[in-house]
């Protein structure tokens, strides 16, 4: 049976220590299949304020979280490259946690790796941070790197 892993990415330091944990474990167990997501809300957060929903700003916030989050995927990817850890990626738009963990279950992961806080470090202290979420909801082991 495949073993297959997801990290959950977005390119702050944190995220890059998550990858190189990852090159870790592919160099234990090469056979390791490795995905990267990289999840945004930026959309979800910007509909429950009604100044900003107009056809222009959707346009515009669409292109920059596609444009911010290709590049958390590129970098994240190249971590691995650079190490030989051979790696598939995707982007979406939706809630991080949720998306990770409907995600791992939908493709039959089996370890989620995340990095311990994001870009949204002061949210994480409110509100609880994406990891935390993800290590409630997931169905499988996950890891967090500090």
């Amino acid at each position: 049976m495949e073993y297959r892993l997801l990290l959950a990415s977005d390119g702050s330091e944190n995220s890059i220590r998550a990858a190189e944990f990852v090159v870790g474990l592919v160099a234990i167990a090469p056979a390791i299949k490795v995905t990267v997501i990289v999840v945004n809300d930026i959309l979800e957060k910007i509909k429950y304020y009604s100044p900003l929903r107009t056809p222009t700003v959707i346009v515009e916030v669409d292109a920059l979280f596609k444009e911010k989050a290709k590049e958390a995927l590129d970098v994240t990817l190249e971590v691995l490259e650079k190490k030989g850890v051979k790696a598939t990626g995707l982007t979406k738009l939706g809630n991080p946690a949720g998306d990770i963990v409907d995600y791992a279950r939908a493709e039959g992961i089996k370890h989620i790796v995340i990095g311990s806080r994001g870009m949204g470090s002061l949210k994480g202290i409110v509100l609880g941070s994406v990891s935390s979420k993800v290590v409630q909801l997931a169905d499988c082991p996950v890891t967090i790197v500090k």
